[in-house]
């Protein structure tokens, strides 16, 4: 089978994947918002073709060049549950989110007003960020992206044709060689 041609197809299924507006919102989360992924993730995305030891051909979906296990991409595709003895999520990543997303802002809870984005204030709302992770966990809902472009890759009549037209084939050269 021509891998080939079959990891572009997966390539943008999983990008298409990240770009859908699926997160939910609100108190009660009955109505979809949209928040898109920031679009860092989505790039990075690529289908690999590797070979193993035994000469089988794989396609593994990599972020930043590394399997998605092996990235944040794989905290967004499973769900974290509560640290039952007290652990908090990585502070020095939360720390470099504050700082990268420019939307982010903070807020002194008893003024209410907006305070400037400075090591000493970022670091006190990444540390309250990662309790709270710890604590409470988060759910990634209603679905994550791997499992959508799962769904779609097999579904997908592009790939199901190469596969037909790589099944054939095989047919036919094992039906010569006897």
């Amino acid at each position: 089978m021509n891998l080939e041609a079959v990891a572009p197809i997966i390539e943008d299924i999983v990008k298409e994947s990240l770009s859908e507006k699926v997160y939910l919102y609100g108190r009660f989360q009955r109505s979809l918002t949209s928040r898109v992924a920031s679009g860092r993730l989505r790039s990075s995305i690529k289908a690999v073709i590797i070979d193993n030891k035994q000469g089988v051909q794989s396609i593994q979906v990599q972020a930043f060049g590394q399997p998605l296990s092996n990235t944040y991409a794989y905290w967004l595709a499973n769900d974290r549950q509560p640290n039952g003895n007290g652990g908090f999520a990585n502070i020095g990543a939360i720390e470099q989110w504050i700082k990268d997303k420019k939307s982010f802002k903070i807020r002194d809870l008893k003024s209410g007003k907006f305070l400037p984005k400075n090591d000493k204030n970022i670091k006190n709302t990444a540390f309250l960020v990662a309790r709270s992770i710890g604590r409470f966990g988060y759910q990634n809902k209603p679905k994550n992206f791997v499992e959508i472009s799962y769904d779609k890759i097999v579904n997908n009549p592009q790939i199901t044709a190469l596969i037909e037209d790589a099944t054939y084939n095989d047919l036919l050269n094992a039906i010569e060689g006897l």
